[in-house]
């Protein structure tokens, strides 16, 4: 075979983990096409990241694999715990099949995988590197913040459970919201913010297990790859994680343009009509609201949403699967139809980066939380699951440019309270102003000779040499 170098990229095909990798995957191959790059991933994750009308037009460099799932045909899940029992059936069987498509990869390219490149909860892409004999480079979709809580899972546990650890004191670790001073990076953040599965114990689940065996195996890795940007995160963190692996890198976050996003003209661009509908309103003074493809608030809290904006009079676009608007207040579409729209799908990012809107109520998914930077947009945090709630205090604390939702679950009046806050106070403004000067420092990271471009230029180093 070949001696030319042959990356095999390895996708976590659940949530928003496929989407950044394969953006990243675009930009390598573009970058250096004397590589041949073969991506994995189930046949639906593949179909949504490169619909067959579409795949002409990919870099020649790239050959896309389809994995079996492992789920019985016509099995779909939409809800949290679908999904996790998914992703379970999934890894039974995973290894087995992506062991099996590397080997097509190989015979189709006439080439011999020269390093695997995987999302870092891929653990079983170490293993088959180590046996393959081939570097392990790693791609951490959520946040840096996050990343630091799975490595120090062990401390976090064992501070949470009040025993000692390494001769640490626990005694400021009384009560959930104490700063977790103690732990290296993580002092802006609280006990509370830190999923419960991290710090559970081991012998309760598979799933602290997992996280244990995380922040074991990516310091092995031959680099951590993170969807981010130094200049986004607390210096101290990024200098405890640098401490923990070979090379860190920060590439930015690939699913965000900080570019002015393409005008969408035709239908089939916004088939929702979105944008034209954003055109007839005023300047910041819609609220966006979105919680992703699978958080879904109660039924309370969705009714509590929209008695907020009907009594404060808000413009909304609200993106809600359909089967969701049953718990919506009865009579609440034709009250309000006159300012607000509801919708099944939205495209995020040029909604965001629209002059009309003027907060993002959202779950603080890390890819939509700099989406709502690229376009200069503050928050109203309702946080659901995994890094969520850090990522919330990130955007509240130390960027300083959203509010959260009183009390953590949503209300008519906590609700009220944030509207206002953000879209009709000086507060509001100061936000404003704040995400727009993190978007400039964010832009000036981007750009040339910025840190997100070195850091890319060594990734191009590590697959291609």
């Amino acid at each position: 075979m070949s001696s030319e170098k042959h990356v095999a990229v390895l996708a976590f095909p659940f949530g928003c983990h496929p989407l950044p990798l394969a953006n990243l995957l675009r930009k390598l191959a573009e970058t250096v096409t004397n590589v041949h790059f073969s991506f994995l991933s189930t046949a639906t994750s593949n179909r949504d990241l490169f619909p067959t009308s579409s795949r002409a037009k990919l870099p020649p460099n790239i050959k896309v694999y389809d994995i079996d799932n492992g789920l019985p045909v016509g099995h779909h899940g939409v809800t949290k715990e679908e999904l996790v029992e998914q992703m379970n059936v999934f890894r039974m069987k995973a290894q087995k099949n992506y062991q099996a498509a590397i080997d097509a990869a190989e015979r189709d390219a006439r080439k011999k995988v020269s390093c695997l490149f995987s999302d870092a909860l891929l653990l079983l892409a170490g293993e088959i590197a180590e046996e393959m004999h081939v570097p392990w480079v790693t791609f951490w979709v959520p946040s840096p913040c996050f990343l630091s809580a799975y490595v120090h899972a062990e401390v976090l546990r064992q501070l949470y459970h009040k025993t000692s650890c390494a001769g640490m004191a626990v005694a400021e670790a009384e009560t959930d919201d104490k700063a977790l001073e103690m732990v290296p990076g993580l002092s802006l953040f609280r006990m509370s913010d830190i999923p419960n599965y991290i710090k559970q114990d081991l012998t309760t689940s598979p799933v602290p297990n997992f996280v244990n065996r995380l922040g074991h195996m990516l310091p092995c890795a031959a680099a951590v790859i993170m969807n981010s940007y130094v200049e986004a995160n607390p210096a101290p963190l990024i200098a405890d994680l640098k401490s923990k692996f070979k090379i860190l890198l920060h590439v930015g976050c690939s699913t965000v343009s900080f570019s002015p996003p393409p005008v969408l003209t035709s239908s089939d661009s916004d088939p929702t009509g979105c944008l034209m509908w954003l055109d007839t309103r005023d300047p910041r003074t819609v609220a966006y609201v979105c919680f992703g493809t699978v958080a879904v608030p109660s039924p309370t809290e969705l009714s509590s949403l929209a008695e907020a904006l009907e009594s404060t009079g808000t413009p909304f676009l609200w993106s809600m699967k359909e089967h969701m608007m049953v718990h919506l207040p009865e009579g609440f579409l034709e009250r309000t139809g006159q300012r607000g729209k509801i919708v099944q799908w939205a495209p995020q990012s040029q909604v965001l980066s629209h002059s009309a809107c003027g907060v993002h109520v959202t779950h603080c998914g890390y890819n939509s939380v700099f989406e709502s930077v690229a376009g200069g947009v503050p928050m109203i945090c309702k946080p659901f699951w995994t890094d969520n709630t850090m990522n919330g205090r990130l955007v509240k604390e130390w960027w300083k440019i959203g509010v959260g939702v009183e009390g953590g679950t949503i209300t008519k009046s906590g609700m009220v309270k944030a509207l206002e806050v953000v879209l009709r106070s000086e507060d509001g403004k100061e936000m404003r102003k704040k995400a727009g000067e993190l978007r400039e420092r964010l832009v000036d990271a981007s750009g040339p000779g910025g840190s997100v471009q070195a850091d890319f230029k060594t990734l191009v180093d590590l697959v291609s040499t």
